[in-house]
């Protein structure tokens, strides 16, 4: 276990559009605007179609396993840490049959739009190194 004080800086609102890929919207709107290290602190909307992952087993290195769902989809929630200017984000996705959940990928695509709302973290950085133990990428500060 590892823990960090910061603060929260400027607050960034945004919005993608009718096929805009999510996640890289958010990662180039957060580059082109200097926030390295961020939190999301709201993300709704729909998609055409969503990418995930997730995890498939209890095992040390965990089974992954990706899942495409195709929409129309609404947007639940999104959340999620930018460090050094790359987005580790979570997404809760629904439509008439169910809800889905995981690990944010690229590749999903917003549908009519999505309106995101990103706070700066200042007085800390942050990067992700990989775990010798699981593989995982873990959030450490630099």
């Amino acid at each position: 276990m590892d823990s960090w004080r910061a603060e929260l800086g400027r607050i960034l609102v945004l919005r993608g559009d009718r096929g805009d890929d999510l996640l890289k919207t958010i990662e180039t709107v957060a580059r082109e605007k200097g926030v390295a290290n961020g939190v999301i602190l709201s993300a709704i909307g729909t998609l055409e179609n969503c990418r995930i992952h997730r995890v498939v087993s209890k095992e040390i290195i965990p089974e992954e396993e990706y899942v495409d769902i195709d929409g129309p989809l609404e947007i639940n929630s999104v959340s999620g840490m930018i460090a050094s200017g790359k987005l580790h984000a979570h997404i809760s996705v629904s439509d008439s049959k169910g809800t889905y959940g995981g690990h944010l990928e690229p590749g999903s695509r917003v549908l009519y739009l999505a309106e995101i709302v990103i706070a700066e973290i200042i007085g800390a950085s942050f990067d992700r190194v990989t775990s010798g133990r699981t593989g995982l990428s873990l959030l450490k500060a630099v």
